[in-house]
């Protein structure tokens, strides 16, 4: 009888090894917080690490669209504050928007003048290049949802089984069962969180290559807006 108890330890054990190996060949890896970063993080912190990593991947396919307004007001504002003329000013942006490199013709212009305008381009080609690889980005994170998907419920009976094993380990120490008893009483509402975040961040994506073509049509054309900054000037020279 003294050793019923260790017996039955033993054969948790067992069966958390089992739940190990289907962890082990649940598939590809899913969205970054999904991910076994490394051998010592358990369960529950890969469970709970995966809606900050679909907020980091949701937060980089909008970055480029909610920067468009920022970037056609700094565009915009160039001219005048740097004396550069309007047809000047629409022929660097549009080779910038159409090459994806940084375009600059505007001879007459200061050091300080042109390291802005170099920077105002630079952001221009960055954005435009995030906003065209809106529809493929999309795509990728789709399938790391589904995989994430996927995982979680691996994930959450990892954490029974292996909460289970180190609450009745007759060998564990008093803060080791503690924690395994709370995870043991946290696992199914975590579980639950979890997979409403990666259901609120399909409904986010879904639409983003809609909106990543509009802002793209929307920065084009606002390059048919500029004032000039001065009257015919050496850059103005230069983009005709």
């Amino acid at each position: 009888m003294m050793f019923s108890k260790p017996n039955g330890y033993v054969g948790m054990v067992f069966v958390m090894v089992s739940v190990a190996s289907l962890g082990g060949c649940s598939g590809g890896a899913g969205a970054k917080g999904a991910q076994n970063a490394a051998s010592n993080v358990t369960p529950m912190e890969q469970l709970q690490a995966i809606p900050k990593g679909l907020e980091h991947d949701v937060a980089d396919l909008t970055q480029p669209i909610d920067e468009v307004d920022v970037l056609i007001g700094d565009l915009t504002s160039l001219p005048k504050r740097h004396h550069i003329s309007g047809a000047a000013m629409a022929k660097m942006c549009k080779a910038t928007f159409e090459s994806g490199t940084v375009t600059i013709e505007a001879p007459d212009l200061d050091a300080e003048a042109r390291a802005e305008l170099t920077a105002s381009l630079a952001h221009l080609a960055k954005i435009v290049s995030g906003l065209k690889a809106t529809p493929t980005k999309v795509a990728t994170m789709g399938k790391n949802l589904l995989a994430a998907t996927a995982k979680v419920p691996v994930l959450a009976t990892r954490v029974t089984a292996e909460a289970t094993v180190a609450s009745s380990n007759p060998f564990a120490g008093a803060e080791t069962r503690a924690k395994a008893s709370a995870d043991l009483k946290a696992v199914q509402d975590v579980q639950t969180s979890v997979s409403k975040s990666i259901s609120d961040a399909q409904a986010k994506v879904v639409g983003l290559p809609t909106l990543a073509t509009g802002a793209l049509a929307r920065l084009g054309a606002s390059f048919a807006s500029f004032d000039d900054g001065a009257p015919a000037t050496a850059a103005h020279t230069a983009a005709n």
